[in-house]
Formats: structure tokens, C-alpha cells, sequence
């Protein structure tokens, strides 16, 4: 559908097994693109099964594509901009950024009264600050090169619309929609567009983490997450929670030519159960 062929794209927050990232990655993949994966660690959930970003690099490749896999810590700048610098050495350009990598989740999940001041500042360290990192060097880097680009954050549903117990998140997550939009104002002249996704409950290893740290004392985390699950589907009007091919879909439209008029935009992926 798209053509990617020569396009260069970083996506960070790729190395989980069933993560957006990984998707995204893919499916960009398949459209054409070569990639640089990044995440925290090589292998970020320490499974003994799926390898992390080896694995993906791998993946790839078998798709026919070039890929190399950085390992770095977004928030801070310094490794940002090695991770930038390194991709410019292996591929001579940066053509898309797809700002993924998500602090992890459940720590958080608590009352506000009850929110660890640390908590709270590794959640905008890694979704705010991470976020904003990126976007700086990366954008830098288009604004040389003189051919325009692609930016696309990953915000989320949270983001839009409140969720007790998501407090920090949910401040990071509005965070990243205004960030996004003072971004598209001032790169628009260089012909940068640059927009956020907000999906709804994707079913990843971070939900997990989540309805274990919301699950009450005596419920397993398998049950909750089923309830939550089956809620959720009960709410939206398609009959099923969105999935991660569901959000690479928007990612790969927004970041092909076909959204060349796209800026500052919201695009929600939660089979309207909220509409806007």
C-alpha cells in the first residue's frame, strides 16, 4: 500500500514481544522502510523465550530490510543523541521517528495521595522528557537535511480523557498530546508533520503489569484482566479491543506520504468507545 523504500525509521520502545513498538517496527518493515529499534535493555521483560530486540532485528531482516538495534535510556540526552549520531553512521539520513517507549506501568497505579514523588518522576521522565528528547535531536536532524520528515508520539486514550489511579500517566500522556502540537506548529514550515496516536486498552506486556498492580487483594491478575478486558468490549462499538497491528496501521498512514497534510492531529484507536 505504501513505499518506504530508502526511508530510514527510529522506533524506540520496540523490544517487547507483544509491545506496539515491535508492530510498528514491522509493519514498516514490510512497507519498505529500514529501521533502528531501541529500547531500555536488549531484552526488556528478561524473558527466556523472546530475545528482545535481536529478535526483532531479526524479523526484519527477514522481511528483506536493514535494521540495527540501539539499546538506551530516552531520558537521558546524551544517549539520545548517540542513538541519533549512531543511526546517521549506519544509514546516512533519519526520515521517522516514532516516539513508543513508555515508562513501566504499575508502580503508578495507585491514588494520587498515595503516588511516590519518585514514581511520579520516572513516569515524566521516560513519557514526557523522553518524548521531548527525541523529538529535539531527531528534529534537528530534518531541519538539515531539508526534506521534511515524520514525527508520530505514541499519547493514549488516558490521555484524553481522565482515569482514577492513572494520575501520572495520565499527566504524561496530556503532556505528550500538547507537545505534539507546539511541535507541528513550529516544523510545519519545514515541511515536518508531526502527530500523536491515542489507542485504547491494547493488550500488551505493560497491561499486564497494570491490572496487576490494580488488582484488590484476593483477585488474581488474569481475572481482573479478563474483566477488564471483557468490559472494555462491551463499551465499543466494533466488538473488540484494538490490537497493535491496529495501532501500526495509523502509525504506517501517518508516516507515509499519503498524510503529508496531516499535522498537530489526534488519531484515537479505540473502535469508538470514546468518540471525539
Amino acid at each position: 500500500m505504501y513505499d518506504f523504500n530508502g526511508k530510514i525509521a527510529i522506533v524506540t520502545g520496540a523490544g517487547g514481544e507483544h509491545g506496539i513498538g515491535r508492530a510498528i517496527a514491522l509493519r514498516l518493515a514490510k512497507e519498505g522502510a529500514n529501521l533502528v529499534v531501541n529500547d531500555l535493555t536488549k531484552n526488556p521483560k528478561k524473558s527466556s523465550v523472546w530475545t528482545g530486540l535481536p529478535a526483532v532485528v531479526e524479523e526484519i531482516e527477514a522481511l528483506g530490510r536493514r535494521a540495527i538495534a540501539i539499546e538506551g535510556d530516552i531520558s537521558d540526552s546524551g544517549q539520545v543523541n548517540s542513538l541519533v549520531q549512531r543511526t546517521i553512521q549506519e544509514f546516512g539520513q533519519i526520515d521517522i521517528l516514532v516516539n513508543n517507549a513508555g515508562a513501566p506501568a504499575g508502580p503508578d497505579r495507585v491514588p494520587i495521595v498515595e503516588l511516590d514523588e519518585e514514581v511520579w518522576d520516572q513516569v515524566q521522565r521516560v513519557n514526557v522528557k523522553g518524548t521531548f528528547l527525541c523529538c529535539k535531536a531527531v528534529s534537528k536532524v530534518l531541519i538539515d537535511q531539508g526534506h521534511g520528515g515524520k514525527i508520530i508520539n505514541i499519547s493514549s486514550m488516558a490521555g484524553l480523557n481522565a482515569v482514577a489511579r492513572f494520575g501520572a500517566y495520565c499527566a504524561s500522556k496530556f503532556a505528550v498530546r500538547g507537545f505534539t502540537q507546539v511541535l507541528a506548529k513550529e516544523l510545519g514550515r519545514y515541511g515536518i508533520q508531526v502527530n500523536a496516536i491515542c489507542p485504547g486498552m491494547v493488550i500488551t506486556e505493560r497491561f499486564y503489569d497494570i491490572a496487576e498492580a490494580l488488582a484488590p487483594e484476593g483477585v488474581k491478575t488474569e481475572e481482573l484482566l479478563d474483566k477488564m478486558e471483557k468490559q472494555a468490549i462491551s463499551d465499543t462499538p466494533s466488538g473488540r479491543v484494538p490490537t497493535t497491528d491496529d495501532v501500526a496501521k495509523i502509525a504506517v498512514f501517518l508516516a507515509s506520504s499519503e498524510a503529508d497534510f496531516q499535522t498537530g492531529m489526534l488519531f484515537t484507536v479505540d473502535g469508538g468507545r470514546s468518540m471525539y
